[in-house]
């Protein structure tokens, strides 16, 4: 996709510099022919060695975060996953620290003097990224911040088929964004009003599963020829592996999700499977058992919706516990894990959630539709559930600072743990089904239409297939319209 779009920028007469993300990247990128790039690095390389790139230089991190404008580095080092976890000791990571803080700051500064070199000698005009989830991306972002340079990011919409570009981590920046604004204050009509109205009445009539959900759902029988060419393909890989294990071997990291000695792909695959049976077997509570609950539904981890977007509340156990004991009344809490967890997720993690007071764990197969309609409310760091809460007129309350969810009217964002149960209880009783309430959701649903795109671009990220020449035209108008405005 990278090297898709970076062709047609080209093409366009654009001078191009590019740092790539794995050495198997920067080596496909070195040896290409068709595009020139003025600079290439390899944050690998950063990473393997970054007392080697900084080659004697030096920042402090006050310095640092003077120049990002952020008041601490380390929220933002939550965000790099191989340095803050531990794929070593446990799948699917251990939640110990893998490189030692000096280890971490050494890095900060070398990501510092890159992002640094690139802006001050390369001076770019507009930065693409794929997404906004690792450090680099983010000291990328706030860098170019203060400097009034755009970075560029396409986020999930909310609405089924539709994304956008986003110009921060948070989603809360961009487009779509200043449009929602103009159409609330009466400055603009948009011309998806009447196809908003029907798609949340549709939504209403036929909940809209997400595809994670559904392939969770599916049953899938695995035939014996199947499960004789995975048998048959282990060695193989085993080979292969051990024959390039070089290309994404980071030295300072050692053993992570792309690079895994033997012993890790074999315990890697037991725990799989053994996961599995557990999550699947399991004694949840039935949810027809339960009257008066909220819901709190399980974030898929390490992920950037919540290691980026909701750091401050990134231990869900925790999050959990402070909820279900600042419930009033006669509530009880409802939790859910993510289908997609179902085989990352260890025993001993389901069973603390499960033995938490005042906690339900339900079973993770439920449909969310059918969870949510017995909710009285979402609690949550920000997710998808809060915007199909939405269609259903439930209040959520958001912990966490995803910008997209925020703008939904049914959301209200609050991060002070010690005053929540009130805030609760205030929540509780706010009347959602109101002509002001349905107005500002149609709205939302318009501005997504209005701005947004339908190209499954997560499926083309994860697939390499699609409609290129359409993604192209969608950047292409989208940058085109970003250094238009001053």
């Amino acid at each position: 996709m990278g090297h898709f779009l970076a062709k047609k920028l080209q093409e366009e007469g654009c001078h191009l510099a590019t740092l790539t993300l794995k050495r198997t990247t920067d080596t496909f990128i070195r040896n290409q022919k068709d595009v020139s790039y003025e600079y290439i690095i390899n944050n690998d390389e950063i990473m393997a060695d970054p007392r080697a790139y900084l080659d004697g230089d030096d920042f402090t991190l006050k310095e640092i975060c003077e120049a990002l404008g952020v008041d601490s580095i380390w929220p933002l080092v939550y965000s790099s996953r191989n340095h803050v976890k531990s794929y070593r000791d446990k799948f699917y990571y251990g939640f110990k620290q893998n490189v030692s803080d000096e280890g971490i700051i050494v890095y900060v500064k070398a990501l510092y003097k890159m992002v640094r070199f690139f802006f001050d000698t390369f001076q770019p005009d507009f930065i693409l990224s794929p997404n906004l989830v690792s450090l680099p991306h983010l000291m990328f972002h706030y860098y170019g911040k203060k400097k009034g340079i755009k970075l560029i990011g396409i986020t999930d919409g909310k609405v089924s088929g539709y994304t956008f570009f986003s110009y921060s981590h948070y989603c809360d920046e961009g487009p779509f964004f200043d449009h929602l604004r103009q159409i609330e204050e009466g400055l603009i009509i948009s011309d998806h009003t009447q196809e908003a109205k029907e798609y949340i009445v549709n939504f209403r009539a036929k909940f809209q599963v997400p595809d994670v959900m559904q392939k969770f759902l599916q049953k899938k029988k695995i035939s014996f020829w199947k499960k004789m060419k995975k048998i048959v393909m282990f060695p193989k890989r085993a080979i292969i592996f051990f024959l390039n294990r070089k290309d994404n071997y980071i030295q300072s990291i050692g053993v992570s999700v792309d690079y895994r000695t033997i012993y890790i792909v074999l315990r890697d695959i037991y725990c799989k499977k053994a996961y599995s049976r557990f999550a699947q077997k399991f004694a949840y509570v039935p949810l027809d058992s339960l009257s008066q609950y909220v819901y709190y539904p399980l974030q898929f981890q390490p992920e950037a919706a919540i290691d980026v977007v909701a750091t401050y509340f990134s231990n869900q156990i925790e999050m959990i516990r402070l909820v279900a004991m600042s419930l009033p009344d006669d509530y009880t809490l409802v939790v859910k894990s993510h289908p997609a967890m179902m085989a990352y997720t260890p025993p001993s993690y389901l069973e603390k959630i499960a033995r938490t007071p005042n906690v339900k764990l339900v079973d993770f197969r439920i449909p969310g539709e059918q969870v949510l309609k017995g909710a009285a409310m979402v609690i949550g760091p920000g997710s998808t559930t809060i915007a199909e809460a939405a269609f259903l007129k439930k209040p959520a309350i958001q912990l966490g600072d995803l910008g997209t969810t925020l703008q939904l009217p049914n959301t209200f964002r609050h991060t002070d743990m010690t005053t929540i149960s009130a805030r609760i209880k205030e929540v509780l009783k706010i009347n959602l089904d109101t002509k002001e309430y349905e107005r500002q959701l149609e709205n939302f649903v318009a501005a997504v239409l209005d701005v947004g795109f339908a190209i499954d671009y997560f499926y083309m990220w994860e697939k390499g297939k699609g409609d290129y020449d359409e993604l192209w035209n969608v950047y292409k108008k989208e940058i085109i319209q970003a250094l238009s405005v001053v």
